[in-house]
């Protein structure tokens, strides 16, 4: 893939969380050229964080071979990817109705797509991991909260608006615990970090002790995942439970979707999907109820070890995007002199005749 002076395309991918934003750049064979991290700061505000980001990607422009690039952007949110405008992003301190890709391009002179962090996440596994084998998946990613991409016919699907794929906010117990979309019984509500706390701290009697105990295994200072999974790791009962009735309720939503679209795999990523192996066999035993088999059957259960394909992921999803719209414009072009031609192959058989 060639940039427009015979220099090759690089792409630079951003991850934009609500906490650190990941930057890469990458060539088309997937090598890594340069890579940093910074925190958002997202409650300083949009412009000061378009500023460093810019300054960023700028500096990257004088170092990095060539002059061609493009920029791809993952955020979690509302995203309107075909405008390239973020509508709202509840992790991000007022941001809302952003036009993200228009500034970027302003402040760098570089095209710039953006899509919603799950989608991007979703298009790295499917391109950078499972090297596109499969055509149909579904990506969840677990964390704080809980976002969900498609793959489907080899490229993500955006549903009609760009909302499609918000797995965590489909409702598994109409009337239940609170989401943070302030919405009640919400996948997120009982499987995102903070549902899953919530529900340890409601079976653990004494949460200092016990932190205590599993915490020091991995220097936490306060009762999260990690310290739920050390403990289950040495047998606890209570975080052995926690973790089953994790898988229970991914199981209950996940089987709507397997039923819905039929994926060829299902891959969990994000830091709550390191303790797959405690909530796994939980959501297989809940497909194994299923009355439709097939779909269950042909499934495939996938975890991606790879923590930054956001910024992978966007990085080859733009570079994948400029490709497949100079295609494009190949493609009208020759349409037209094929017209072209017909046009005047016609008129002269018409004055011949």
């Amino acid at each position: 893939m060639w940039g427009k002076n015979g220099g090759e395309m690089i792409g630079i991918g951003i991850d934009i969380g609500g906490t650190n934003t990941k930057v890469v750049a990458l060539n088309k064979k997937g090598k890594v050229l340069k890579e940093y991290r910074f925190k958002t700061l997202s409650d300083l505000g949009y412009p000061d964080f378009l500023k460093r980001i810019s300054k960023l990607i700028n500096s990257w422009k004088k170092v990095l071979p060539g002059d061609n690039f493009i920029i791809g952007m993952g955020i979690a949110g509302d995203i309107n990817s075909a405008e390239g405008i973020i509508r709202f992003c509840p992790n991000l301190d007022k941001w809302r109705d952003i036009k993200m890709a228009a500034d970027i391009r302003k402040k760098t002179k570089l095209r710039c797509f953006i899509e919603n962090d799950a989608n991007i996440a979703a298009f790295g596994v499917h391109t950078l991991e499972l090297k596109k084998k499969y055509k149909n998946g579904i990506a969840i990613t677990l964390g704080t909260g809980v976002g969900g991409g498609l793959i489907i016919n080899g490229e993500i699907y955006n549903g009609s608006c760009g909302s499609a794929g918000e797995l965590g906010h489909t409702n598994i117990y109409p009337g239940g615990s609170k989401c943070n979309c302030h919405m009640r019984g919400c996948l997120e509500a009982y499987v995102g970090s903070y549902g899953i706390i919530g529900r340890a701290k409601k079976e653990i009697k004494n949460i200092p002790a016990f932190i205590k105990k599993y915490g020091k295994l991995s220097s936490a200072k306060k009762l999260d995942t990690i310290c739920l999974s050390n403990a289950a790791a040495l047998g606890n009962s209570i975080a052995l439970k926690i973790w089953r009735d994790t898988g229970t309720y991914l199981g209950i939503a996940l089987s709507d979707m397997i039923l819905i679209l039929n994926p060829e795999y299902i891959v969990f990523m994000g830091g709550v999907s390191k303790a797959s192996k405690y909530f796994l066999p939980s959501i297989k035993a809940v497909f194994a109820k299923q009355m439709i088999k097939a779909p269950f059957k042909k499934v495939k259960l996938l975890v991606s070890k790879n923590p930054d394909l956001g910024c992978y992921g966007a990085a080859v999803y733009a570079l994948e995007k400029i490709s497949d719209r100079r295609k494009a414009t190949v493609n009208k072009a020759n349409n037209k002199d094929r017209a072209g031609n017909s046009a005047l192959a016609e008129s002269i058989y018409m004055e011949y005749e």
